[in-house]
C-alpha cells in the first residue's frame, strides 16, 4: 500500500514540472510588446493617483489624440439698407441724422438737399460700422413721423475672399520661382530676349497679384462698414397755407422782364426776317419772272415764224 502512495506521489511531481516546462517555452516564443511596459507603467500611475479608477485597457489600445480643428474665418457680409422718411423739418432731421451717425463710429459720405416750393427734402448717403447698423436704423426711425419704405440687403463674400487668399499665395509661389529663374538667366543667358520674357511674365505675376490684394482689401472696408441710402421727406401737413410774403416790386420786375423778353423775341424774327428770309423770296421771285418772260417771248415767236 505504501509503495502505491509513493508511486502515485512521483507521477504528479513529474506532471507538474512538465506543466512548468511547457508554459515556459510558450511564454519566451511570444514576442514582447515594447510598449506594454510603458502603458502598463502609466496605467498604474493613474490607478494609484485616482484609487477609484478601474484600469480595464490593455497595452497598445490607447486611444489616438484628435486633430485640432481648423480654425473658423469670421463671415464676410455686406450690408446694405435703403430708407425713405418722412419729418416734420428737414433741416433739424438731417442735423440729427449726422449727429447719430457721427456718434456710432460713421460718416456721412454725400449729400443733396434742395427745395420744391417752400418744401425743403434732402438725400444721404451714410457709412456706419457693419455691428451698427441696427442701431442706427432704430435711431433714424425715431427721427420720423413716419417710415415710408425701409429695405435691409446683405451678401455673402466670405467664399470669394477665401477663393482671393488661395489666387494670392499660388501666385507669390509663382512669382518667387520666376524671381530665382530671373536670376539664373541673368547670369547664364546671352540673350537679352530670354531676360526679357522672363520679366514680362514676373511683371504679370505682379499685377495680378496687386489686382487680388485690392480686391480684398475692398471687399474687407465694404463688409467693415455698411451703407445707408436715407431720403428725407417733408411732411405735406406741414406746409404752410400761404406760401411766401406776396411782393409787388418783384411782380412788376417779372412783368418787365417778361415784357422785354417778349419784345427780343419780336425783334428777333423781324430780324431773321428781313435778314434770312426775304432775300430767298426775293430771288425766287426774280426766278419766277426771268421764267415767265422767256416763256412769252417763245410764245410770240411761234405765230411770226408760221406766217
Amino acid at each position: 500500500m505504501k509503495n502505491v502512495i509513493a508511486l502515485l506521489v512521483v507521477v504528479l511531481l513529474f506532471s507538474c514540472k512538465k506543466a512548468e516546462s511547457v508554459a515556459a517555452v510558450e511564454r519566451s516564443a511570444a514576442p514582447p510588446s515594447p510598449a506594454a511596459p510603458v502603458v502598463a507603467g502609466r496605467l498604474e500611475a493613474d490607478a494609484q493617483d485616482a484609487p477609484g479608477l478601474s484600469v480595464g485597457v490593455s497595452a497598445g489600445t490607447a486611444p489616438a489624440a484628435e486633430p485640432a480643428p481648423a480654425p473658423k474665418m469670421p463671415r464676410m457680409i455686406v450690408r446694405s439698407a435703403e430708407m425713405r422718411i418722412v419729418v416734420k423739418d428737414t433741416t433739424k432731421a438731417v442735423d440729427a441724422v449726422t449727429k447719430s451717425v457721427e456718434a456710432m463710429g460713421g460718416f456721412v459720405s454725400g449729400s443733396n438737399i434742395w427745395r420744391e416750393g417752400e418744401l425743403l427734402r434732402a438725400t444721404l448717403k451714410l457709412r456706419v460700422p457693419a455691428d451698427k447698423l441696427t442701431s442706427t436704423l432704430a435711431s433714424i426711425r425715431t427721427l420720423a413721423t413716419r417710415v415710408d419704405n425701409e429695405t435691409i440687403a446683405s451678401e455673402d463674400v466670405s467664399q470669394e475672399y477665401v477663393d482671393l487668399e488661395s489666387q494670392v499665395r499660388n501666385l507669390e509661389a509663382t512669382e518667387a520661382e520666376l524671381r530665382e529663374l530671373l536670376i539664373v538667366a541673368r547670369k547664364n543667358s546671352r540673350r537679352a530676349s530670354e531676360v526679357l520674357e522672363v520679366h514680362a511674365q514676373l511683371t504679370m505675376i505682379r499685377g495680378q497679384i496687386e489686382q487680388a490684394k485690392g480686391r480684398m482689401r475692398y471687399l474687407s472696408q465694404v463688409t467693415a462698414l455698411s451703407q445707408i441710402s436715407l431720403e428725407v421727406l417733408p411732411d405735406a401737413i406741414t406746409k404752410p397755407v400761404v406760401e411766401g410774403e406776396w411782393q409787388p416790386v418783384v411782380i412788376a420786375k417779372d412783368a418787365m422782364r417778361a415784357l422785354v423778353g417778349s419784345f427780343q423775341s419780336i425783334a428777333t424774327v423781324a430780324i431773321w426776317f428781313v435778314v434770312y428770309v426775304l432775300p430767298i423770296f426775293g430771288m425766287l421771285a426774280l426766278l419766277i419772272v426771268a421764267l415767265w418772260k422767256i416763256a412769252r417771248r417763245s410764245r410770240q415767236v411761234r405765230p411770226t415764224n408760221e406766217a
